[in-house]
């Protein structure tokens, strides 16, 4: 059940770090709170033993691709939304391209982080 809830707030917090994502200049920081994020996921799901290998890959996947598809749909509303002015267009169609690129990488860096964070902390636990 516990598992459950880490998706739940995975979640929740990657739809929110997308929405911080759309400032201009400070939204480019996401990255690091998205990393920060699969870390704190990564050592919560570790928590839970033997099994954390696994779920931490799949809910560093799971979050990674939540973020990569929000942010594919806000840059999508950006380059095809009627109030878009002309020159604001171009900015959306290479935040468009870029997104659709992270549906691809995203997914597996969240996964790949996830994962090494559960590793270290049970690393330590098992020392």
């Amino acid at each position: 059940m516990r598992l459950v809830g880490l998706f739940l707030v995975g979640t929740i917090a990657f739809v929110a770090i997308t929405y911080f994502e759309q400032v201009p200049v400070l939204g480019w920081s996401g990255v690091f709170i998205s990393i920060a994020a699969w870390l704190a996921l990564g050592r919560a799901a570790a928590r839970d033993g033997a099994a954390a290998f696994v779920s931490s890959a799949v809910l560093g996947g799971w979050t990674g691709l939540v973020g990569a598809f929000s942010a594919w749909a806000f840059q999508t509303g950006n380059l095809f939304g009627l109030g878009t002015p002309g020159f604001e267009r171009l900015g959306a169609g290479f935040g468009f391209l870029g997104a659709t690129l992270g549906l691809l990488y995203w997914p597996l860096l969240g996964a790949v982080v996830c994962f090494a964070a559960a590793t270290l902390s049970l690393g330590r636990r098992l020392a």
